[in-house]
């Protein structure tokens, strides 16, 4: 057995299991089914996004580009980070900031050399510029170019770069860029970007977090320029500090569309821009579609159009009785009139001023109250966790949404809120998405809480249940229903008592962090990443206190190598998805984009395959989290980068298609402009399916 996967960050895309209430009656949640699998969904198996602008097939060199250069050889441009420079330097000037624009090549903007060549004394040398690594799990740091090693950084000190990049099609690009300290840039000869001074308003991936949650966005350096069809001679200049202070000479630059490049589509039927992000995944009930967005909204859309119909905050300000309310008068001057304007503001940036300025205000109303506590892990993943990453959960005729701040609330499907209730937590954790069964709502934050589905009164406590990642599930198991948790612990919802827990439930990270999968009578637990998958049969269960070992239990059969990093060190697959079961097959994919298939009837791997996605990896980020789905006839596996690998189920790996959304967004930090899409796994809904991307809805549908 492999060791156990022991992970620090949390991925709601993986989310929730649809759930079963009272009378059997199906409900409506994430994966719709509660199984992943949509075999009457006549959706197109095709569709895209593709962008057409300056970044289409960008490629790099380092060296001045002969006239026989063969394009076709050159290396693409991956996530708009310039992969081969030529750096000079450091070169020493009198001091670093007032000495900035002296020219120490005599014609710099002008320089374009090749590998060896003088300049000032010195030689242009070669480097390779530090790449988004798919298999660097929880990478911290921004993927920055040092001309100087930190150690070796002294003051006053300059330095060059330049690469050479072709551009297809030419166009309008904006450059986005972090600096230890000094930076200019110029393309093709022409100053496009000039701080003689740190420019760091990142830093990293983990601030990422940090900002979220204190609702501000200070941005990085930035510039607009336009790329010539053909090549293109891009230069930098780096400065150290003229203080014995930042010992950092690197910068980190992006290139990227600008969000007005042209598109080609094909079956997408709408995409409407949500209020913000979230990773949870939308839900159909009727002729809606209902959604979290950060940090606490509940959405509601019209699924022909994608038209908003209403949303509805969900926070300690909306949870407030009139009692509270009153006991408080400031709040209706100082905080009901920025709750107003927020409620009409379309502009995300204004919309992140509001809420900047309405926390603030209640902290200082009563910070007892209303100051959000959550510990220092919390904050640094907040980027991808989220207080939205609950999925909502739906009877039919109520829609339930539980928001990572503590707070439930019921709403009808015209936006009327039934009831909603702050539940007691301690500091702020990772909120699973909400299970409905025999009239209760089951919420999950640091331990499992059952509400009455009526009214949203606390019912029960389970301090039993204190490890739950993504979702909560339902389950009607011999007549009896209950809630499962993601290691597959089985509570009933009169009481929570605790009626199973698989043996070493409880111990550690299961590295699995979607829930089980139930279909029929069985129920399917993953465990240790991809490698073991136990299932139980739950026909015959009875009783205060269920006996069960699995029917069968197995791992996949793998290469040792195959847990190999390139340098030889461990590399765990953990999946972020629940499995997918069909015709007697087990799916599972891994966050780093391979599919593991295996016969559930013998526990015998089938294959496992490289799906050759590219999705993006870092603090906060997997490549691949999304559960596999069936639609139709195939299979569809996400990356988080907008790309769709499109399968044949059965025992021989067959790629049938990859479709691709490439959204283009304002970034206002160096990371890529690609939205992030998608977390969620699809939706299917007749002739069409959803996907939830960082900022739009898609429909897919025929054109």
């Amino acid at each position: 057995m492999k060791k156990s996967w022991r992970v620090a960050l949390v991925w709601s895309c993986i989310g929730l299991l649809p759930m079963l209430l009272s009378g059997g009656e199906p409900a409506t949640g994430w994966r719709g089914n509660g199984t992943g699998l949509w075999p009457q969904s006549t959706a197109p198996r095709e569709w895209h996004r593709l962008a057409h602008g300056a970044m289409e097939g960008l490629r790099c060199q380092a060296n001045r580009p002969a006239s026989d250069t063969k394009v076709d050889t050159v290396p693409l441009v991956k996530k708009g980070l310039p992969a081969e420079w030529l750096v000079l330097g450091p070169l020493t000037v009198k001091h670093s900031v007032e000495n900035f624009d002296e020219d120490l090549l005599g014609g710099e903007a002008q320089v374009a050399p090749v590998a060896g060549e003088p300049a000032a004394g010195q030689a242009w040398r070669q480097v390779s510029a530090k790449q988004d690594d798919p298999l660097d799990f929880g990478a911290a740091v921004l993927p920055w170019m040092p001309l100087v090693k930190p150690d070796e950084v002294v003051p006053n000190r300059i330095g060059y770069a330049i690469t050479h990049v072709f551009s297809p099609r030419g166009g309008p690009v904006r450059g986005v860029v972090e600096h230890g300290f000094g930076l200019k840039v110029w393309l093709n000869g022409t100053e496009v970007y000039r701080e003689p001074t740190r420019q760091g308003a990142l830093g990293g991936y983990e601030p990422l977090s940090r900002h979220e949650l204190a609702h501000r966005e200070p941005p990085s350096g930035r510039f607009q320029c336009e790329l010539r069809q053909g090549w293109n001679r891009l230069l930098l200049k780096i400065s150290s500090s003229p203080k014995d202070d930042f010992k950092e000479m690197q910068f980190c630059l992006r290139l990227m569309d600008p969000p007005t490049v042209g598109y080609e589509t094909k079956n997408i039927r709408w995409m409407t821009e949500l209020p913000s992000r979230s990773t949870s995944t939308p839900i159909i009930v009727g002729d809606r579609v209902f959604l979290a967005a950060e940090p606490d909204l509940l959405v509601c859309l019209d699924k022909h159009s994608g038209k908003l119909l209403w949303s509805a905050a969900n926070n300690y300000y909306e949870a407030l009785t009139p009692t509270e309310r009153k006991a408080l008068p400031a709040l209706e001057t100082r905080v009901e009139p920025l709750v107003t304007a927020l409620r009409t503001e379309p502009d995300r940036t204004r919309r992140l001023e509001l809420r900047q300025k309405i926390q603030t205000a209640l902290v200082e109303i009563d910070a007892p109250r209303f100051e959000i506590a959550h510990d220092g892990h919390f904050a640094a993943h907040f980027g991808i966790v989220g207080f939205s990453m609950p999925t909502p959960v739906s009877d039919g005729r109520h829609v339930y949404i539980w928001c990572g701040l503590g707070v439930a609330a019921c709403y009808d499907l015209e936006g009327h809120r039934q009831w909603i209730t702050k539940v007691p937590t301690d500091h702020l954790e990772y909120g699973s998405s909400p299970a409905l069964a025999d009239g209760v709502l089951a919420v999950f934050l640091g331990k499992l809480h059952g509400l009455d589905a009526a009214t949203g009164k606390l019912l029960w406590t389970q301090h039993r249940i204190n490890k739950n990642i993504a979702a909560v599930l339902a389950a009607n198991f011999n007549g009896q229903q209950v809630f499962v948790s993601q290691l597959g612990e089985t509570v009933r919802p009169s009481d929570g008592h605790v009626l199973f827990r698989p043996r070493g439930a409880a111990q550690g990270d299961s590295g699995c962090w979607g829930p089980p999968v139930v279909i029929g009578q069985t129920m399917y637990v993953g465990r240790y990443g991809i490698n073991q998958l136990s299932i139980f049969d739950m026909s015959k269960v009875s009783g205060d206190a269920w006996k069960l070992e699995p029917t069968l239990q197995f791992e996949f059969t793998l290469p040792r190598s195959h847990s190999l990093r390139p340098d030889g060190s461990w590399l765990d697959h953990g999946t972020a998805g629940s499995p997918l079961i069909h015709d007697g097959l087990a799916y599972v994919v891994d966050i780093y984009g391979w599919l593991y298939v295996a016969d559930i009837q013998t526990g015998k791997t089938v294959y496992y395959q490289d799906l050759k996605v590219d999705g993006l990896m870092h603090y906060n980020a997997v490549p691949v989290a999304a559960s596999v789905t069936l639609l139709g006839d195939h299979l569809v596996v996400l990356d988080n980068q907008g790309t769709a690998v499109i399968l044949a189920p059965g025992r021989e790996f067959k790629v049938l298609g990859r479709n691709r959304i490439e959204t283009q967004l304002e970034r206002v930090w160096p990371i890529p402009a690609q939205e992030t899409l998608a977390y969620a796994p699809p939706i299917a809904d007749k002739d069409c399916l959803y996907l939830r991307g960082e900022r739009f809805l898609y429909c897919i549908g025929a054109d």
